[in-house]
This record gives structure tokens, sequence and C-alpha cells, in this order.
């Protein structure tokens, strides 16, 4: 979804709003693309470690959480590119808007969730499965069809 220089400065960005934790962070990319996109944390904190490490940004225990924060450094950073933010936050708002506030992300996670779950409970008959197969692959070929 972003290179990696994209999301640094979009993460940024965020931090220079308000301080946030990883996981808000991560909510809040989420809610920009109304669940289609969700960053993984393997993406996210490395991420805000390099920053802290490159002193863009600071933070501060909060019980088994860390609260980060924008440094003079990382607003001068922001500053600096500025326009390659407002053209990134640009795209963002742009694809947003197509998809119309339809969150199909969050409801692909469900479905996968559902899915997982009956697998590793291992209940379903070879009757069940193959009417679950055949439910998948007709989803897919609709929504390939779109």
């Amino acid at each position: 979804m972003f290179d990696s220089g994209a999301l640094r400065l979009v993460v940024l960005g965020l931090i220079a709003e308000e301080p946030r934790h990883g996981y808000d962070i991560i909510k809040a990319l989420e809610a920009r693309f109304q669940g289609a996109y969700s960053p993984s944390p393997g993406a996210i904190y490395p991420m805000l470690q390099m920053l802290e490490e490159a002193d863009l940004v600071s933070s501060q225990t909060e019980g088994n959480k860390r609260l980060y924060s924008i440094t003079e450094e990382g607003r001068a950073y922001l500053a600096e590119h500025a326009d390659e933010l407002a053209r990134i936050n640009e795209q963002l708002d742009e694809v947003s808007s197509q998809m119309g506030g339809v969150a199909l992300g969050d409801e692909f996670r469900a479905l996968r969730r559902a899915v997982a779950m009956r697998l590793r409970e291992g209940s379903l008959t070879p009757e069940q499965a193959e009417k679950a197969l055949l439910i998948l692959k007709k989803a897919r070929r609709d929504f390939e069809g779109l």
C-alpha cells in the first residue's frame, strides 16, 4: 500500500497531530482507509524505533505501552517534506473517497476469521467443506467480475 518512505512520513505526520501509541497509529491508518488497509505491527513498531533512533520522535513508557511524541527535529523534517506529505495525504483522501465509506477490509477480515475458526475446529463435514469451497469460489469470481 505504501513504500516505506511514504509510510514513515505519514506516521510522523500522525504523531505530529498528537502523541500516539503504536496501536493508535495502526488504527488511525485503518480508519483513513475505512478498514481496507491496516499496517501490521511488524511494519509499524520497527518504524517507530527507527524514528526514535533518528531523533524524530521520543517516547515514554506508560505501563506496557510506549507513547510517541514528535521532537523539534521531527517537526523540522516534516516542514522539509511538507509538499510530499500533502501529496501523499491527497492520494490517501482520493483513494478513501473512491470507496464511498464502504469498509471492505473489515468484512474481509471477518470472513477470514470465520473460515480460519471453522478450519481450526475441524468441524466441517466433507459435504460442508465442499459447500464452503463453492461459496468462496463464487465470491471470488463475483468480486473479480466487478
